[in-house]
């Protein structure tokens, strides 16, 4: 199956390149069917490495920048073409630099990439709950602007991520949701259900953080990565087809570059 890349109508500027990749296209093996862009799996190497570079191709980058992903709210600016910065610990990237892909992998959480059409700046993060209750996008634009980007002029879209009707979540994790200034704006963010337990509308809560960082243009693939097994890997759909078995999923790729 031909590779398939999503993008929203509200960025389109053809200085930059970047897409929200699906599961298919690649040529990994069930259960990492088939384009697994994460070395942190079971998945053969090989395999990973020829989905990157099928990713990049598509992109028309000279290379893909990964992280390691630990649910931080640490961004790495990207500034020197010599300097390695792949697999450093955290959860978000910046850069003025052209031909570089910076890329955030999923199976759950979102990706959520940024583009200042002003300065030619981009970014890109991983915002999971712990993420996204603790700032991680209000951090990631702090580190665009510290190089140059204007507020104002920054489109910020969300990638495919679990939503709401798949996500339920128990009362450790409602408190902390609670006590952010995201659900203080919006508690539709929460549906209780019934025996304490909630539906939590993960996405909503992105927006209403890059509401409160006046970011005016945002976009939203909405695209459930739980409810749509064809499409998407999902660590939660994963764990709850084989709950007494140890986890194997892969991980779907987003990234964001500037055209050389």
């Amino acid at each position: 199956m031909k590779i398939l890349k999503i993008q929203h109508p509200i960025l389109d500027d053809s200085r930059i390149s970047y897409g929200f990749f699906t599961r298919s296209g690649g040529i990994s093996k069930k259960p990492y069917d088939t384009l697994n862009c994460s070395f942190n799996n079971e998945d053969d190497s090989i395999n990973v490495k020829e989905n990157l570079e099928l990713v990049r191709k598509e992109l028309d980058l000279d290379t893909i920048i990964q992280l390691n992903q630990v649910h931080s709210t640490d961004i790495i600016t990207l500034n020197n073409r010599s300097m390695n910065y792949n697999f450093k610990e955290a959860d978000g990237l910046v850069t003025n630099l052209k031909g570089i892909g910076l890329s955030i992998l999923g199976a759950d959480c979102a990706p959520i990439l940024f583009y200042d059409n002003v300065t030619n700046i981009i970014g890109a993060c991983h915002a999971g709950w712990r993420g996204a209750v603790n700032s991680i996008i209000e951090k990631t634009i702090i580190k665009m602007e510290k190089i140059g980007a204007k507020r104002d002029a920054i489109t910020a879209i969300i990638g495919p991520v679990i939503h709401k009707n798949s996500y339920e979540i128990k009362k450790d994790v409602v408190h902390i949701v609670q006590d952010s200034l995201f659900y203080k704006a919006n508690s539709s963010i929460l549906l209780k259900k019934k025996n304490n337990q909630y539906l939590f509308d993960l996405p909503l809560l992105l927006r209403e953080s890059l509401k409160y960082s006046k970011i005016r243009k945002i976009g939203d693939v909405e695209m459930d990565t739980y409810a749509n097994s064809n499409l998407f890997f999902s660590h939660r759909r994963a764990t709850h087809k084989r709950p007494q078995t140890k986890i194997k999923t892969g991980r779907q790729i987003s990234v964001i570059g500037i055209i050389r």
